[in-house]
């Protein structure tokens, strides 16, 4: 059993290592879960919690796996080995492991990674979160990368992109709002892990075949991203035929800033649509 949240216990469950691949933490709020949680780079489970104990309020199961070498998971050493490919292999497996589990969900990289994954896999629904968009991110980082050009120069000799959030004020210039309190930025910096330089750098040359997702899905955005531009977010929904949702008071960091329960309802509403139409 995992730490509480609130009123809220969370589970962890192992999926166990198959073949070369290491086993995988997960963490759920109750048996048979409906949604499957992916985090982004440099991320574990823990940016889900709030939402998954808002979703859990309203009678909805959800279960957010930690990519190999993140959080609990195994292969931390092989880190920098792993590409973008051996995430989607992580969620392949969960969805597998826990097939109640029909609708993805995916934030910033998790959302290219849950893209690729939704091709191959049969979903009812997929919800991308502030995602890496179908077109890349070569744009957006280069725009990024101009706001801080010393701080990107910095974790290009490192090879890290954890170094870019070692720095309160460029992580809120990156990746929270204006309106998001101190204290949320500084959960998050002691939180930051390190990322796989090479599936970090494969967001801006692996993409997503809108084509190959054969289920409904629902974008959304933050109203003050800048790391995932407006613009972006609308493109990765005009390619999957919808229209995007922006929440405001949110940047990129959306699942811990603004209100928790306007994400969840987005999600339990679509939910809700996704189930009745299948």
């Amino acid at each position: 059993m995992d730490r509480a949240l609130g009123e809220m216990e969370l589970f962890s469950q192992q999926i166990p290592a198959l073949d070369l691949q290491p086993e995988l933490n997960a963490v759920r709020t109750g048996e048979l879960p409906t949604l499957l949680l992916v985090h982004g780079a440099n991320s574990t489970h823990a940016v889900w919690r709030g939402v998954m104990t808002e979703l859990a309020s309203k009678g909805i199961t959800s279960v957010a796996v930690e990519l190999r070498g993140h959080g609990k998971s195994g292969g931390r050493k092989d880190l920098q080995s792993f590409g973008i490919e051996d995430y989607v292999d992580d969620v392949s497996r969960a969805l597998k492991h826990f097939p109640t589990a029909e609708i993805l969900i995916g934030h910033s990289m998790g959302g290219l990674v849950v893209q690729l994954a939704a091709g191959r896999n049969d979903l009812k629904g997929l919800v991308l979160l502030a995602s890496s968009p179908v077109g890349g991110m070569r744009r957006d980082g280069t725009r990024m990368f101009f706001r801080h050009p010393f701080r990107f120069i910095g974790a290009m000799r490192r090879q890290s992109f954890a170094h870019l959030y070692r720095d309160a004020g460029v992580c809120r210039s990156l990746l929270f709002s204006r309106h998001t309190p101190e204290s949320v930025i500084q959960n998050f910096m002691a939180g930051v892990e390190e990322e796989s330089w090479r599936a970090g750098n494969q967001m801006n040359t692996l993409l997503p075949d809108p084509k190959a997702v054969n289920c409904p899905v629902l974008v959304i955005g933050g109203e003050d991203d800048f790391m995932v531009s407006a613009a972006s977010v609308r493109a990765t929904a005009e390619a999957y035929g919808t229209e995007a949702v922006f929440l405001p008071r949110a940047g990129h960091m959306v699942q811990l800033e603004g209100d928790p329960a306007q994400l969840a309802h987005l999600i339990s509403d679509f939910s809700a649509r996704v189930r009745t139409a299948n």
